[in-house]
């Protein structure tokens, strides 16, 4: 099996219940690949000020980081792909097309290079929800004055109805903007190019990888294309079956007991 590139999801994934993970684990793992030229991608619907916090005591520089869903991707630090919105879009969002019937009821949060902003009002559930992914989360009484570059939308629904809003958004935006389900009750709008697929294919080309030479990880809707894409790829068991059904192979144990790494671990001894 040669493999060149590993990209794994984090929440539900690489990272246990509590956002935490396997520190002596992950660097002994990440050692092993580089020793083999192998680099491992993040790739979250997280912002990354978040995932940077996270994972600052082992970055390495065979390690990227894909963030906001493919809506920026860092290498050592550094962005590399930027994929923000565009102020347009952002402000007919804000104020038209969340106005559309399918919307009304739901909460929003923009989530910026410099911080996250929801509105004045928006539940404590949602807000206590929401400080757990993104940082330097704001409360404003207008969304359309937020002036910060806006990497993603992420639109609340209720559990069970994240593929229906997906399925309204993107008929509603016609491939002008593109909505993933990014599971726990938020569905994400992007822009048209930007995916967690598209940032780990953009960063393939820059490393001249091929689809067979990667392996993926994940439990999510938005996790699927990807782990349809990859020639190894790797449902979590604890992932729906929909998810387990998109990938060549299950992890014979769940994101609480470091099903990734593990995984990994054991692969390598076919690399």
């Amino acid at each position: 099996m040669a493999i060149k590139l590993i990209a794994t999801d984090l929440n539900g994934t690489l990272l246990h219940n509590d956002q935490t993970f396997n520190q002596s684990l992950f660097k002994e793992t990440l050692a092993a690949l580089k020793q083999r030229g192998i680099r491992l991608v993040l790739s979250s619907g997280n912002q990354f000020t978040h995932l940077e916090k996270l994972f600052h005591e082992v970055l390495a520089d065979n390690l990227a980081i894909v963030a906001e869903n493919g809506a920026s991707i860092y290498l050592q630090g550094q962005q590399v792909f930027d994929g923000s919105l565009s102020a347009a879009q952002v402000r007919q969002f804000v104020t038209v097309d969340r106005h559309q019937d399918f919307l009304k009821s739901a909460y929003i949060i923009l989530v910026g290079q410099q911080g996250s902003y929801t509105e004045t009002g928006a539940p404590q559930v949602l807000i206590d929800a929401a400080e757990k992914f993104y940082d330097n989360l704001h409360q404003v009484a207008d969304l359309s004055t937020v002036t910060d570059r806006i990497k993603k939308i992420s639109v609340s629904t209720a559990p069970g109805q994240g593929a229906q809003l997906v399925a309204d958004l993107n008929a509603y935006f016609d491939g002008q903007l593109r909505a993933h389900d990014s599971g726990y009750g938020v569905v994400d709008v992007v822009a048209a190019n930007v995916g967690k697929l598209p940032a780990v294919q953009w960063l393939a080309e820059r490393w001249h990888v091929a689809a067979d030479e990667i392996m993926a990880f994940g439990d999510g809707a938005n996790d699927m294309p990807l782990l349809q894409y990859a020639r190894h790829s790797w449902a979590m068991s604890n992932a729906p079956a929909e998810v387990q059904a998109a990938a060549t192979r299950v992890t014979s144990v769940d994101n609480e007991h470091d099903g990734v790494l593990t995984t990994i671990q054991s692969a390598l001894m076919l690399i």
